[in-house]
């Protein structure tokens, strides 16, 4: 069983609308088969250029609606307040992304929570990182250039287009963004994928 933890984005997704997010968690729990655990995560930020931030009051409506249909919830945080938000919450994990800059963000995590970070090469990996090649969309071939099996097999942060990677290496945590079919924004490219894409591996 594969971790499968899909990134909701942040109030570009879901146009900071409860009742989008509402769809989002509802198509989700309609296809699952049961089969991976699903964790659903947010981004977290006061500011990241035009990225939209999301309102903390619509996290905590989608962490009390997945809850009640057996999903844990987390985010992707940027900086020290949306940390501190973060960390109100039972959570399974914080996610750092895979940016230099913010990995000072994980000596402010209590020492019990866990931590996953998205990594850009294999000289960082660790075992709590996940393999991220930071381009939407990213190319098959560039995960496998920079990382080796063993790594992609235990985690990776997919932005490509197809399930490539996750068919060929089965990752122990798998990382991708989710949008609905008329999602708009950001993060809602082509490397983003639909209900009815992740059919294929849910």
């Amino acid at each position: 069983m594969s971790q499968i933890i899909l990134d909701f984005g942040s109030g570009g997704t879901c146009r900071n609308d409860i009742k989008i997010v509402k769809r989002m968690i509802d198509e989700i729990y309609s296809i699952d088969s049961g089969k991976h655990e699903i964790v659903f995560k947010f981004q977290l930020f006061e500011k990241a250029g035009n990225n939209i931030p999301l309102d903390h009051e619509v996290f905590e409506w989608a962490y009390d609606y997945a809850r009640l249909h057996g999903y844990q919830t987390t985010a992707s945080v940027f900086d020290i307040p949306s940390l501190d938000f973060l960390l109100c919450f039972d959570i399974p994990f914080v996610k750092i992304a895979n940016r230099g800059d913010l990995h000072y963000l994980t000596g402010y995590v209590p020492r019990r929570t866990r931590v996953l970070i998205s990594a850009g090469s294999r000289d960082k990996m660790n075992y709590d990182r996940l393999c991220c090649v930071s381009e939407y969309p990213a190319k098959t071939a560039d995960y496998e250039q920079r990382f080796d099996k063993h790594d992609l097999k235990y985690g990776i942060s997919d932005h490509t287009t197809n399930w490539k990677l996750f068919k060929k290496y089965h990752p122990d945590i798998y990382e991708v963004h989710y949008k609905l079919s008329d999602s708009v924004g950001l993060d809602a490219g082509k490397f983003s994928r639909t209900p009815k894409d992740l059919k294929a591996i849910l």
